[in-house]
């Protein structure tokens, strides 16, 4: 007995001399206490979804590293927040670019937003095409994909419906991120209805988390008090942008038709919104904030994408 317990007290006092761990190697480097040597295979890391990093924040260790295999990048906890590993053209080689996120409203995509508002009901998926008795008829009610994301409900008040993103540490990334959507107005059940100067499409930005948010840019159905219940199918061409460091601006189609129910092909239809140079804050949040004012006013969004060039 007094031999056995020797031996394995002089195992236990081996083990934690030596206490390296070498794999495919009999003497593993003396500065390492784990080194994996091959020829012909790579290490593998955990494989984890955007949310589930998200939710191991508050049990990570300084110097946990993971991949996020829905961002495709590396990942490592620093003490207090994630920081890219993937570190990808930029001066001075410490800031990325790429995709932040995206969200085509897909069965298949991940959730990264909530409702909040006026009325959070007032939001539903869009799948399929508008009928012969909408307008514009016969359209497709997505941008990509099977799917967009509808607002419409009767508001006559100043109240805005908000679709929220969740809030993400862009502070890897370069300063010249742009948030970009694609976006249609129908007429509902009727073809003379549609959207009127007061009913908007908002883009809003904060910095701080959702605390503060500034206006930077606005869209608008009819263009003037006179041409009013406008609409548009996806298929248009036209653009509204603003740059984060300008002031919020309005955008809404230059066409000079001063009747009602007019359908706007084209440029004249604005189908694709964005802000460009948005800061890359630790605490970005984005909203789209939406208002129409008849329950057969149907706004759709679409191909939301958070981006660094």
């Amino acid at each position: 007995m007094t031999k056995k317990l020797f031996m394995i007290a002089s195992m236990a006092i081996f083990s934690t001399a030596y206490s390296q761990v070498g794999i495919n190697i009999e003497s593993p480097h003396v500065s390492s206490a784990l080194d994996v040597t091959s020829d012909t295979k790579g290490f593998l890391v955990p494989r984890l979804t955007t949310a589930a990093i998200t939710s191991l924040s508050g049990t990570a260790s300084e110097g946990l590293i993971v991949y996020d295999k829905q961002q495709k990048t590396f990942l490592g906890w620093n003490g207090t927040k994630w920081v890219n590993l993937g570190f990808e053209g930029s001066s001075g080689g410490n800031l990325q670019t790429g995709v932040i996120f995206t969200q085509g409203f897909e069965t298949s995509d991940s959730v990264n937003y909530t409702t909040s508002g006026f009325s959070p009901s007032s939001f539903n998926f869009t799948s399929g095409s508008s009928t012969a008795s909408d307008a514009p008829g016969s359209s497709a009610l997505f941008s990509e994909g099977t799917r967009g994301y509808g607002y419409s409900t009767s508001n006559t008040s100043a109240t805005v419906s908000y679709l929220e993103f969740n809030t993400v540490d862009a502070s890897s990334y370069t300063n010249n991120i742009t948030f970009s959507f694609d976006v249609a107005a129908f007429s509902v059940g009727s073809t003379t209805n549609g959207m009127e100067n007061t009913d908007v499409v908002t883009i809003d930005i904060s910095t701080d988390g959702g605390a503060n948010y500034n206006t930077k840019l606005t869209l608008t159905g009819g263009n003037s008090s006179t041409a009013t219940n406008v609409r548009w199918a996806f298929t248009g061409s036209g653009t509204g942008t603003n740059s984060y460091s300008s002031s919020g601006i309005t955008v809404t189609s230059s066409n000079t038709n001063t009747g009602s129910g007019v359908t706007l092909t084209g440029a004249q239809a604005i189908t694709k919104l964005s802000v460009t140079g948005i800061p890359n804050s630790s605490q970005l949040k984005i909203r789209v904030g939406v208002r129409d004012n008849a329950a057969t006013e149907l706004w759709v969004i679409d191909n939301v994408k958070l981006q660094a060039f």
